[in-house]
């Protein structure tokens, strides 16, 4: 119980950190062009199918993760931008079609980066004094300002800026490593609009990177919190998820993704919310969704009124997006490292008029 409870406020360490660091004056809406931002996050998941499918990888950095930690770069670089800045990525199509495709790269870029330093933990008990953790700090300082082609040393190396593989020396426990594609490979795999190039691509990198908004630690994202739960299964827990319940609540927090208005949400609050439903479900209703939700919120935040009613809040956003149209807008049930059954092969955003 320990254990879990050590990560847990980890990924709430990092969390309140990740929010600070993107804090915004207005609405994410005032900013954001929903529906373009939405064809993005389906095409995400549509690349990374097409990539998986590519690699046969299991262990690869081309799954939900990646959607989800560039999803959460894309919105914090355009969360923290000034209004007058932000609004550009709202009306211009092809900037944010460039935007997007960068942060992409850098996605999978940073989930291979985590996936690498876990790999470097063989235990929980070797991960016990703290120099690990889930939310420790990366060794960006150099990829702030300067360009990533200077920090092979740190794991960020020139791969993340142009798409290359990377050229430093692989750690012992990554000989096998998968190569992330370069930026023509992905433009080629969107039939991207000849707007967008590897140079552009190159120079964008290094405002993204550049960004107060850019993690300098392990992006925590709802996923973080079901993969907790779900590995940990102490007998006196509240809250076990076994690998159905898992994979429903992973299925709910990829529809998040898509809902606009959850982008100013905690992870922490999406994870319930994707958890408590995802056990009420597999209960069939013979626990009231009052308790499971009190629960997984004490197990996550302890007693805390004002969680519980966010989550409460998160729910019936879930709710109502997954019965929406048999899920016409939402990504595809998927599994955590399987291919994702989507098509790879149109436009970033296409056109509409």
């Amino acid at each position: 119980m320990a254990a879990k409870r050590r990560l847990v406020d980890d990924l709430l360490r990092g969390e309140n950190h990740q929010i600070l660091n993107r804090s915004s004056g207005g609405r994410p809406e005032a900013c954001l062009h929903p529906v373009w931002r939405e064809k993005v996050i389906r095409w995400y998941f549509s690349i990374m199918s097409a990539l998986d499918r590519q690699h046969h990888s299991p262990d690869g950095p081309f799954n939900r993760s990646s959607v989800h930690v560039t999803t959460a770069l894309l919105d914090s670089y355009l969360l923290a931008l000034p209004s007058e800045l932000a609004l550009r990525y709202k009306h211009d199509r092809a900037a944010y079609q460039l935007l997007a495709t960068t942060c992409l790269l850098i996605g999978m870029r940073l989930t291979q980066h985590d996936q690498q330093r876990k790999s470097r933990v063989p235990s929980e008990n070797e991960n016990s004094d703290g120099n690990d953790r889930p939310t420790c700090q990366l060794k960006r300082a150099k990829t702030h300002r300067d360009h990533m082609d200077q920090a092979d040393h740190q794991d960020v190396d020139a791969g993340a800026e142009n798409g290359s593989p990377s050229h430093g020396r692989p750690h012992a426990s990554s000989t096998t490593m998968v190569v992330i594609p370069t930026a023509a490979t992905i433009l080629q795999m969107s039939a991207a609009p000849k707007t967008i190039s590897e140079s552009k691509i190159l120079t964008m990198v290094r405002e993204v990177t550049g960004s107060r908004a850019f993690p300098r630690s392990h992006v925590i994202t709802a996923l973080d919190y079901i993969r907790v739960l779900t590995c940990s299964q102490e007998e006196n827990s509240d809250v076990k998820l076994t690998q159905e319940v898992a994979e429903e609540a992973y299925r709910l927090a990829d529809i998040s993704l898509t809902d606009v208005s959850l982008i100013g949400c905690r992870p922490s609050v999406v994870a319930s919310a994707a958890i408590t439903l995802a056990l009420f479900r597999s209960h069939h209703g013979s626990r009231d969704m009052v308790s499971l939700r009190q629960d997984v919120c004490a197990t996550i935040v302890g007693e805390d009124p004002a969680f519980q009613v966010a989550v409460r809040k998160v729910e019936a956003k879930l709710l109502a997006a997954a019965h929406q149209g048999t899920h016409a807008h939402a990504p595809r049930q998927m599994q955590v490292n399987p291919p994702i059954m989507h098509r790879a092969t149109a436009h970033l955003i296409p056109l509409e008029e």
